[in-house]
C-alpha cells in the first residue's frame, strides 16, 4: 500500500533540500571570504589541532628567528668588538714593551713610555665595561654590575674580604737591592763602609720569590695565610707593624715559618719566612717557602681591600669575596649566560672578564712603571748628591769624601736599575704576548659561537618557510577548487529553488 504524500510533505522536504544546499553554499561562500577551510574547530577537528600544533611552532620558530637570535647576535658582535679594541690596546702595549726594552731611549722617554702604559692599562679595562643594551656583557649574571668601579664615591663604599688561590704559575721574582741608599742617606751623609776592611759597601742585587696579590694597598687588620700543606694561620697585623698568628706554619722540613710584615720594597726574607708588603700587595718568600709552594703547587691567602679607587677592578668578578658592609658572600662560578636559539637548542652568549681581561695585566704594569721610576729617582738622588757637592756646607774634606763615597754607591745602583728596567721591559714584552694569546682565544670562541648562531639562523629560517608551507596546506583553500565547488552549488541551490517553485503550487486545484 502506497503512502499518501501531502502537499505539506512536499513543502517541507522542498525546505530541507533548500537549506541544506544553502548551507554548503554559505560554507563556500565562508571559505572564498576568508580564504580558510574552517572558521570553528568543529567544522573540521583533525584540521584545527594541526593547525594549532603548526602555528605554535611557527611562533617559537618566529620568536627565535626575530627576537632571540638578533639579540644573541648582537650580545656576542658587541664582545667581539671590545674584545677586538683589548687586542689592540694589547698590541700598543707589546710594541711599548719592545720599544723601552732596548738601551736606545732615554729614561724620560721610558717615563713617557711608561705614563702611555698606565693610560692603555685604563684603556683596556674600560673595554670590560662594555654593555649592550644597557646590560654590562662581561661581569656575568651582574648585568647591572660594570667591571671598573665607575667613581671614587662609588669605590669608597665597598669593603670585601677577598680569597686568591695560588699555583706555581703564580710564583715570580723580583729585584731586591741590597745597600741601597735612601734619601735619609744622603741628607745624613750616611756612606756605608765595612766594619773591618774600612772599604766602601756598594749596592747589589738579590732576588726573591713572590707571590704577587691582584691589589695593592691592601688593609692589614685581617689577613689569613692557607699554606701548601693546608694549614691556616689568621693574622693580625697592629699599626706598628707588629705580626701576631693564631696557628703556627711549617715547611714540609718541620721547620716554623716566621711571618713579617714590612714596608721596605728591598726587603730579603729568611729561608722559612713569608713577609707581607701590604702597599705593594705583595707576599716575599723564603727559600723553603718557596719550594713548597712550587712542590705542592697551591697556596691560599684571604686578605682586606676597602680602599677601592675609580678604574679599579671588582674583586667579585675575579675571587671568592665576602661583602664585609652587607655581609653577602661571593663565590666565583662559571656564570653562562644562555640563549635559546633553536628547539630545545640553547647557546652561551656572554664571556667574563676573567676570560679576557685578566686582573694581572695592571699588576705587570706596576712593575713596569715601579722599574722606571726606580732609575728616575736614582737620577734625582744623583743629581742631588752633585748639588750638595758644589755647596759650601758640604766643601769640608769629609763631607766631600762622604758625599763622593755615596755619589759612587748611588751610580753602582743606578746600573743595576737601569738593567734591571731593560729585563722588565723584555719581560713585558713575553707578557703581552701572553695577553694577545688570551684575549685571541676568547675572540675565537666568541667567533665559533657567532657560526653556530648563523649556521642554526639558515636553518630556521628553512623551518620557517616549511612551517608557513605545511600551515598553508592545512588552513588555506584551494581557490580553484573552491571556486568551482561555489559554482556548483550555487548551481544546484538555484535549481532546488526552481524545483521547489514548480512542484509546490499554491492553488485551490492542488488540495482537492
Amino acid at each position: 500500500m502506497s503512502m499518501r504524500i501531502t502537499n505539506g510533505m512536499m513543502v517541507n522536504s522542498s525546505l530541507a533540500n533548500i537549506q541544506v544546499n544553502k548551507n554548503q553554499l554559505n560554507t563556500l561562500d565562508t571559505q572564498l571570504s576568508t580564504q580558510k577551510k574552517i572558521n570553528k574547530p568543529s567544522e573540521d577537528p583533525i584540521v584545527a589541532i594541526r593547525a594549532l600544533r603548526l602555528r605554535s611552532s611557527l611562533d617559537k620558530v618566529t620568536q627565535y628567528l626575530d627576537k632571540n637570535i638578533p639579540d644573541a647576535d648582537s650580545w656576542l658582535s658587541v664582545t667581539e668588538d671590545a674584545l677586538d679594541e683589548g687586542y689592540l690596546i694589547l698590541s700598543d702595549l707589546y710594541n711599548y714593551c719592545v720599544q723601552a726594552s732596548t738601551d736606545s731611549y732615554s729614561s724620560a722617554e721610558r717615563k713617557t713610555i711608561a705614563d702611555s702604559l698606565e693610560n692603555l692599562k685604563e684603556a683596556f679595562y674600560a673595554e670590560g665595561d662594555i654593555d649592550y643594551a644597557g646590560r654590562y656583557v662581561f661581569t656575568g649574571f651582574a648585568t647591572d654590575v660594570p667591571l671598573t668601579y665607575q667613581s671614587d664615591d662609588t669605590a669608597a663604599d665597598v669593603d670585601y674580604t677577598i680569597t686568591q688561590n695560588f699555583t706555581r704559575e703564580n710564583l715570580s721574582l723580583k729585584t731586591a737591592y741590597t745597600n741601597a741608599y735612601t734619601n735619609t742617606d744622603i741628607i745624613n751623609l750616611d756612606a756605608k763602609y765595612y766594619a773591618t776592611t774600612g772599604r766602601l759597601v756598594t749596592p747589589n742585587v738579590k732576588s726573591v720569590h713572590r707571590l704577587q696579590l691582584a691589589y695593592k694597598d691592601i688593609a692589614t687588620s685581617k689577613f689569613s695565610i692557607t699554606d701548601a700543606n693546608g694549614n691556616t694561620a689568621a693574622i693580625t697585623i697592629d699599626n706598628s707593624g707588629n705580626v701576631t698568628t693564631d696557628n703556627t706554619l711549617q715547611t714540609s722540613g718541620g721547620n716554623a715559618i716566621t711571618i713579617t710584615h714590612t714596608v721596605d720594597d728591598n726587603y730579603v726574607p729568611g729561608e722559612d719566612e713569608i713577609a707581607i708588603n701590604t702597599t705593594t700587595g705583595e707576599l716575599l718568600l723564603g727559600e723553603n717557602v718557596y719550594k713548597d709552594v712550587y712542590t705542592n703547587n697551591t697556596f691560599s691567602v684571604t686578605y682586606d681591600k676597602n680602599n677601592f679607587i675609580k678604574g679599579d677592578l671588582n674583586p667579585t668578578m675575579y675571587f671568592d669575596c665576602i661583602d664585609n658592609i652587607s655581609g653577602i658572600e661571593y663565590n666565583k662560578v662559571q656564570e653562562n649566560i644562555e640563549y635559546n636559539i633553536n628547539f630545545s637548542q640553547k647557546l652561551k652568549i656572554n664571556t667574563e672578564a676573567r676570560e679576557g681581561f685578566d686582573i694581572y695585566l695592571g699588576r705587570n704594569i706596576d712593575d713596569l712603571v715601579t722599574a722606571v721610576q726606580n732609575v728616575l729617582d736614582l737620577e734625582d738622588q744623583i743629581e742631588q748628591v752633585n748639588s750638595m757637592l758644589t755647596q759650601d756646607q758640604y766643601s769640608d774634606s769629609s763631607s766631600q769624601t762622604k758625599l763622593n763615597d755615596i755619589l759612587e754607591g748611588l751610580t753602582k745602583q743606578l746600573e743595576l736599575a737601569e738593567d734591571k728596567m731593560t729585563d722588565v721591559y723584555e719581560d713585558g714584552v713575553g707578557w703581552m704576548q701572553s695577553y694577545q694569546t688570551t684575549i685571541s682565544e676568547c675572540k675565537a670562541d666568541v667567533g665559533n659561537r657567532k657560526t653556530r648562531l648563523t649556521l642554526t639562523k639558515s636553518r630556521l629560517t628553512e623551518q620557517e618557510t616549511n612551517f608557513k608551507n605545511l600551515k598553508s596546506q592545512n588552513e588555506d583553500i584551494d581557490l580553484e577548487e573552491v571556486v568551482v565547488n561555489y559554482s556548483a552549488a550555487q548551481l544546484v541551490y538555484n535549481a532546488s529553488l526552481t524545483a521547489s517553485a514548480k512542484s509546490v503550487q499554491q492553488t485551490l486545484l492542488d488540495f482537492l
